[in-house]
């Protein structure tokens, strides 16, 4: 399901290599106080580029504005060849994927892109399949594959009702391109019956590899009671 709004560019990123696991916060207490939070370049609440490649880019930028109220801009991410990728992902959100239940982001397709039709930006849970401590073959990403909006026109994604590829991180393996080839896609809860241990590690934007000539951009990434407003400076 999906919700329109008007025209802007924003970031992209991916989970692939995480970022140290952080305590999982007590049900009810997310991430602190609920509410929207802004994230700027200075201000980053560690999210962070976790398995960027190649010459792809990503820069937080008013040049395609926001969707609604989203404030002034957003992360735009650039993959000018098919080998790129970037990322743009937080462990703030660690914890049981069904806070992921409620959950969606908004991304645009900038009209200039030069990449295959209906390619946007993506997004990824890392997860580990037992909870806990990740061990070795733990690592599982779950990949959700956008159908992408107009050119130009931000498209709200609502994550908690999309249907997502799961697939176990193992050696060079790309789990976005594997996606894209065909990976049979579940819904979350489905997900969680056949893996009822899985616990999210780190979630966020993804654009790549696979994606050469596209620029696109993410805001208002939603998990749960938490909101992240990504804008090029603080207001």
């Amino acid at each position: 399901m999906r919700h329109r709004g008007g025209i802007v560019v924003i970031a992209a990123v991916a989970v692939a290599v995480l970022l140290p696991a952080t305590a999982l916060a007590a049900p009810g207490d997310l991430f602190g106080p609920s509410g929207t939070t802004v994230v700027t370049p200075e201000a980053s609440n560690q999210f962070a580029g976790t398995f960027d490649r190649g010459t792809g880019s990503r820069e937080f930028s008013d040049r395609l504005g926001a969707p609604p109220d989203g404030g002034t801009g957003a992360l735009e991410l650039r993959t000018p060849a098919d080998g790129d990728k970037v990322q743009f992902i937080t462990d703030e959100v660690a914890g049981p994927l069904a806070r992921f239940a409620e959950s969606s982001y908004w991304a645009v397709r900038d009209p200039a892109s030069t990449a295959q039709e209906g390619r946007a930006p993506s997004f990824q849970i890392a997860a580990d399949v037992n909870g806990g401590e990740l061990g070795p073959q733990e690592l599982y990403l779950l990949t959700y594959l956008p159908d992408a909006g107009p050119a130009g026109e931000w498209t709200r994604y609502d994550l908690g009702a999309g249907r997502w590829c799961v697939t176990q991180q193992v050696g060079a393996v790309d789990a976005y391109q594997d996606c894209r080839a065909g990976g049979e896609r579940r819904s979350l809860d489905e997900i969680m019956d056949s893996y009822p241990d899985m616990s999210a590690y780190a979630a966020g934007a993804n654009q790549g590899a696979g994606d050469g000539g596209l620029v696109g951009a993410v805001d208002l990434i939603r998990v749960g009671d938490r909101t992240y407003d990504l804008e090029p400076s603080a207001p």
